[in-house]
């Protein structure tokens, strides 16, 4: 009865481990349209994170239903092509965050970024820059200074939005600034 008893024990904390590690990695998978953008992301069921799109990229994500678009790329990266007429085009609605370096991940900026995207919660947006880093790092800061979590569970997320070599700058924002 014992062994029984430990064997169905261990049975339910398996099947429980495992119902979780799914729930995890629940993710919605990026559309075969746009899985050819530059580091494109789809950790949530409204938003897409990638690098820059092209003209033809962008009118896919229309298709997908995208309404928003989010960029935090300077000026200087954009001199060849002008993404704000590109989502006017799409009849998307364009916001404009320039970031253009680490020192750029400060207050002031996640909360222009925060209003944004609390402004436009439940729309499918896409959020981008160059290659999907400055994304990551500023979802994490939102998550640590306007949503109340903690750090290493902000940069998992922030991660999931692209955040790669920015991790460090997140981490000496969020120290300054405490």
């Amino acid at each position: 009865m014992k062994v029984m008893l430990n064997s169905t024990l261990l049975a339910l904390l398996l099947a429980s481990w495992v119902g979780l590690s799914a729930a995890a990695d629940e993710s919605p998978k990026v559309p075969e349209s746009v899985a050819d953008v530059f580091n494109i992301h789809h950790p949530h069921e409204n938003h897409f994170s990638a690098g820059q799109p092209t003209r033809e990229q962008l009118t896919a994500f229309g298709e997908l239903g995208v309404v928003n678009v989010v960029n935090l790329r300077p000026p200087s990266e954009t001199e060849d092509f002008n993404p704000a007429a590109w989502a006017t085009e799409e009849t998307m609605a364009y916001f404009h965050i320039p970031i253009a370096s680490g020192a750029d991940l400060n207050p002031t900026y996640v909360g222009v970024f925060n209003e944004v995207l609390t402004r436009i919660e439940g729309e499918k947006t896409l959020l981008h820059c160059g290659s999907g880093n400055r994304v990551g790092a500023m979802i994490a800061l939102r998550a640590v200074w306007h949503q109340d979590m903690d750090l290493e569970a902000a940069i998992e997320l922030g991660k999931t939005y692209g955040l790669t070599t920015l991790e460090r700058h997140v981490r000496e924002q969020v120290e300054a600034h405490q």
